[in-house]
Parts: C-alpha cells; structure tokens; sequence
C-alpha cells in the first residue's frame, strides 16, 4: 500500500471511530484493530523528522486499542481528542 492509500486509509477508519464516539457509543473493535494495524504501516514511511510524533500517536492508538477491548467508554473519549491533536499538530507542522 502506497502511502497516499494508507493516509486515506487511516483518514476513513479514524472518520468512523470519531463519529462512534460523537454519539455516544464505543467504535467497532475490527475498526479499531485495522486502525493500530494501519498506524503500525505509517511508522514505515515516518522520516526522522516526524518519526517521534509517529511513535507518540502509534502508543496512543494502542491505549485506544486497550480501551476498546476492555470497554472502559470513560477513558476512550480523551485518547480520541489527543489522537485528533497528534494527529492536527503532525499535519501542521509537517505538511509536505
């Protein structure tokens, strides 16, 4: 998967895992897996520059993986918002 796929990828399952959450409920575990799945991929193509910001967002999608799998809904709600600022503060500051 080139690298265009795999942000768009990631775009669409990060998409549906948010929209989950805005009503309310918990995000699919197969989209959740597929995501950390995806994310493990981006670090392949992480250059040194982002590669920091990479490992930061691929521990936080690991503790959503937890979350998910152990249904604590309270603790899902923030590692989305700070997967969303990682994921802001990445395009941001590294936008080819």
């Amino acid at each position: 998967m080139n690298f265009a796929s795999l942000k768009q990828e990631l775009d669409q399952l990060f998409t549906k895992i948010k929209n989950a959450s805005a009503e309310g409920d918990q995000p699919e575990l197969s989209d959740v897996k597929q995501f950390v799945r995806l994310c493990s991929q981006m670090q392949n193509y992480a250059d040194e520059e982002w590669a920091f910001e990479a490992d930061d967002f691929m521990h936080l999608a690991n503790e959503l993986l937890q979350t998910v799998k152990n249904e604590n809904i309270q603790d899902m709600f923030p590692l989305i918002d700070s997967l969303e600022d990682s994921m802001n503060y990445c395009h941001r500051t590294f936008k080819a």
